[in-house]
């Protein structure tokens, strides 16, 4: 009794190739990241982090006050008058998906991408 047979290995090779190719074409896309800072369900900024290297600052009009600062491809919340910081907790967002919040000011940061990948998929 044979364990596989010659339309077995024709499949097993199909499906690694077809993964192989989903993976080539997903990799190359990954450098497009856009951040947007959202406040009270509008946009107001679209970064493109790729472009930016050194510290820049933007300072939404919110209450409380938020300072949202980005350099070196990542984005975060660096100051926040809030009670509990935790959009400052959050650290740095630097990949596709990544997103932090302060409620209190109603303020989002979020990073999107145009490429599907495993963590945002």
């Amino acid at each position: 009794m044979k364990l596989f047979g010659k339309t077995d290995f024709i499949i097993i090779a199909l499906v690694l190739a077809a993964a192989g190719l989903f993976f080539v074409l997903n990799g190359s896309d990954d450098k497009a990241l856009t951040a947007d800072i959202i406040v009270d369900g509008e946009i107001i900024e679209s970064v493109n982090l790729d472009e930016i290297t050194d510290k820049t600052e933007f300072r939404p009009e919110t209450a409380p006050r938020v300072v949202i600062s980005a350099e070196n491809g990542e984005i975060f919340f660096e100051e926040a008058e809030c009670k509990d910081k935790i959009c400052v907790h959050t650290g740095k967002l630097s990949r596709k998906g990544d997103t932090a919040v302060c409620l209190p000011a109603k303020t989002v940061v979020s990073i999107r991408g145009s490429s599907v990948d495993a963590v945002t998929y």
